[in-house]
């Protein structure tokens, strides 16, 4: 009995402690997070990597997002995305149809306008490790665990962070079905200059389109 008191105590414990973020990850979030907030804008080019160990999929593709407030254009191997506020365009050029939908039905986790502040709340920290990545950039790399992780679709989230300017350089994100999505940031420009032009789609340019509205 006293033996599974002890280890009942221990196990107590250690979930406590877990639960805490530890100083300087949440240091690195933190200032993350600040600064996410107070970006008007940004644009970034990154690759998008999907791993399925259970699929035997490894699938890489590049592309670009520019993000205004909670508009945004995604630019995806031959698919287009374009949040305008209200509907969410979805273009294919492979077989010129476009979709629309409501923004509100799209998947949180995937929203380029909440990449980095979805992270915020909710979440448990803990620091990993500093290094160099492949470009030679010092990093700061730190795990986030939901803390309710039966709302979620993954368990865990890595960020690494530039740590001399606090900016993303990869977002990758653990899913509980053996998953790995992984978006590495080629190039990132915080507050650039983007027209409200590319948060608009334009049947004009896209002479014969097909358009299927699922609103």
């Amino acid at each position: 009995m006293k033996n599974l008191l002890l280890l009942t105590a221990l196990l107590l414990i250690a979930t406590a402690s877990f639960a805490q973020d530890d100083p300087k990850s949440k240091a690195i979030v933190d200032r993350l997070m600040a600064q996410a907030k107070g970006w008007t804008s940004f644009e970034a080019d990154f690759i998008s990597r999907l791993q399925s160990s259970r699929d035997k999929l490894d699938l890489k593709q590049e592309g670009n997002m520019k993000v205004k407030g909670r508009k945004f254009r995604l630019l995806l191997d031959k698919n287009t995305i374009i949040n305008d506020g209200t509907t969410l365009y979805t273009y294919s050029s492979e077989t010129n149809e476009v979709t629309l939908s409501d923004p509100a039905e799209m998947d949180q986790e995937l929203d380029p306008s909440k990449l980095f502040t979805q992270y915020e709340k909710g979440f448990k920290s803990q620091f990993v490790e500093e290094k160099a990545d492949a470009a030679g950039v010092m990093t700061q790399v730190v795990k986030l665990f939901p803390l309710d992780a039966t709302k979620k679709p993954y368990h865990t989230v890595v960020l690494t962070v530039d740590k001399a300017k606090g900016e993303p350089r990869s977002v990758q994100v653990l899913y509980k079905d053996g998953n790995v999505v992984t978006y590495t940031l080629k190039k990132f420009t915080p507050n650039a200059v983007l027209a409200d032009a590319l948060f608009v789609f334009d049947k004009t340019k896209y002479p014969g389109v097909e358009v299927n509205d699922m609103r």
